[in-house]
């Protein structure tokens, strides 16, 4: 007979397993597994290249192929053949002073909207001040062309005017054409982290500092600039490290001046075929972006200490800030509002005067059988990428959401990397690492590009949102019975849609106009954005003016979109309560 002791714990045993189900949830959720895919893809498509990258350095180029020879002959021609130096410090020179006149033209703007808008409104101002960011570079050089260019609306202008006999070189192959636009085109970023570390000043302290009979630029700089220093310096090595990157910029508005260190990189795997001295110049240009990320690091050490975030606001009117701030967006504006001008100008050729309205231009763009099929391959390249990044992404940031850590930080360092290289570099590991390997290039590797570049973003908007999501409605879903895909599915992803929805329209909008990176990995496949450059380089029909207004038009939409999905499910609350689903 079996004695009663074990009989009556027979039940028990059998309820036991409902009751362990909970450790194994987290287990699961918690699992380093959910981050290895987005991780072994960064570190096969940015740090393997990269290796790549650095052996081929130490390898010299003969007849235009690679010999296998260690050798530190690549870096002896840099340091001693003279030009590649000063092409370098030029560069560096184009670059901080583009910067330092984004950061100071759009820092009053960023103070504007930080202390001078009210906290619900805010959000407003910042996204018509940074949409022009997420649009095509090329569409807004080509707005530019357009107004300052020999036949713009500026020299139109003056010459009717009878103030000038031939138009005015403001836009020709010079190098403060450089600047101009490159600082044009920092505008949103330096604005937003600016903007960013202003939201923390609080103005009681300006208000005491008047108390104490500080004048306002006493203020401005003792209180002030203490406080945005993050942003200010942020902004700056950020849009240094960006021109650094551009190849295309110069070449479009610099001609043969526009020769800086980042088209001799691109020459080197070009027309010249010598990629191992190329290969040596942009390890050199590696070494200094982290270099600026560290100076970035070093100076910024102690923001913590000048105040903690604050949404107030300073209601004392600003007539001269807020004028400033009006100019400010409407110069940012202005060549975007005369894309679609010209797009509907019945003239033949890009320019003025305006002789009359019509469509023509966007049916001759829908027409064009090579630019529509530029334009099918972007939306299939935007497509697949996005859906793979969205999906390796999310299941990234479910795991990253729930752990801590020195791995947490290391999955997250490694997987943030595509954010702090520009494309140029990222694009030029990839070909020499699909070179070593003899595969060719094609349409995936333009995918795989794009998804390296969309797959950080992802990750982090979606951590974002995911992070501060009460756990405990997984657990109560899993204690009814859900298994811990069905209590993901349920349960944390409706809540994580809305950082899903922003994060997908975000990068298919910046897949659709990424160009740098595109041009270097692609085969014989083309891209809207190839094509518009290849337009650029030559007579530009008003064609691609409509097609760039239609796509600068879808841009803006996803990106609102996007955004206010994101805002609007912040602003319902990450850890809700909802109806807790049972097993299916």
């Amino acid at each position: 007979m079996v004695p009663r002791e074990l009989t009556d714990a027979g039940p028990a045993d059998k309820a036991e397993p409902p009751r362990r189900l909970l450790p194994n949830v987290a287990i699961t959720l918690e699992s380093p597994l959910l981050t290895a895919p987005a991780v072994v893809l960064i570190l096969v498509g940015v740090f393997l290249p990269l290796g790549v990258l650095a052996i081929y350095s130490l390898w010299p180029t003969v007849d235009q192929e690679i010999v296998r020879q260690w050798t530190l002959e690549n870096y002896q021609r840099f340091l001693l053949g003279g030009p590649y130096v000063i092409v370098l410090a030029r560069s560096l020179l184009f670059a901080g002073l583009a910067s330092a006149i984004a950061v100071i033209a759009s820092f009053p703007f960023a103070y504007f909207v930080a202390t001078k808008v009210p906290p619900d409104r805010r959000m407003i101002w910042v996204l018509i001040a940074v949409l022009p960011f997420f649009s095509s570079y090329l569409i807004r050089v080509l707005a530019w062309m357009m107004l300052l260019g020999d036949v713009g609306i500026i020299n139109h202008a003056l010459m009717n005017a009878g103030l000038i006999a031939e138009p005015l070189a403001l836009f020709g192959r010079n190098t403060s054409g450089i600047v101009i636009t490159f600082a044009y085109l920092l505008f949103p970023l330096t604005f937003l982290t600016s903007f960013i570390t202003l939201e923390r000043s609080n103005p009681t302290l300006v208000e005491a500092s008047a108390d104490l009979g500080a004048r306002p630029w006493q203020s401005m700089t003792q209180v002030i600039l203490p406080i945005a220093r993050t942003g200010l310096l942020g902004g700056f090595i950020f849009s240094m490290i960006t021109i650094l990157g551009d190849y295309v910029t110069p070449r479009l508005i610099g001609g043969t001046q526009g020769y800086m260190y980042s088209t001799m990189i691109q020459m080197q795997f070009g027309a010249s075929v010598q990629w191992g001295f190329g290969s040596t110049l942009a390890l050199i240009l590696i070494v200094l972006v982290f270099a600026l990320l560290l100076i970035l690091r070093w100076s910024t050490g102690g923001s913590a200490s000048v105040g903690t975030f604050t949404r107030a606001f300073n209601p004392t009117p600003a007539p001269l800030l807020r004028a400033y701030s009006v100019l400010f967006l409407a110069f940012l504006y202005a060549p975007v509002a005369l894309l679609f001008i010209v797009a509907v100008n019945a003239r033949d050729s890009i320019g003025f005067p305006f002789v009359g309205f019509t469509l023509k231009w966007f049916s001759a763009a829908f027409g064009d059988g090579m630019m529509m099929r530029s334009l099918f391959n972007s939306l299939m390249v935007a497509t697949v990428s996005v859906a793979i990044s969205i999906v390796l992404g999310t299941v990234a940031a479910v795991q990253l959401s729930r752990s801590a850590g020195k791995l947490r930080q290391a999955n997250l360092a490694i997987l943030s990397l595509p954010l702090f290289l520009p494309p140029m570099l990222l694009g030029l590991g990839l070909i020499i690492g699909l070179n070593l390997l003899g595969i060719d290039r094609g349409m995936w590797t333009i995918i795989f590009g794009h998804t390296i570049l969309s797959l950080p973003i992802v990750t982090l908007l979606v951590l974002m949102r995911l992070e501060g999501i009460d756990p405990n409605l997984e657990l109560a879903a899993m204690d009814l019975g859900a298994s811990p895909m069905w209590a993901l599915i349920l349960v944390t992803a409706p809540q994580a849609l809305p950082g899903i929805v922003a994060a997908a329209l975000i990068t298919f909008a910046m897949s659709m106009d990424e160009f740098i990176l595109t041009a270097l990995v692609t085969g014989s496949d083309s891209t809207l954005p190839l094509y518009v450059f290849g337009q650029l380089r030559f007579r530009v029909s008003p064609a691609i003016a409509a097609i760039s207004a239609v796509l600068l038009a879808a841009s803006f939409l996803m990106i609102l979109i996007g955004a206010f999905s994101f805002n609007a499910g912040r602003k319902r609350g990450n850890g809700s309560a909802g109806t807790v689903p049972t097993a299916p």
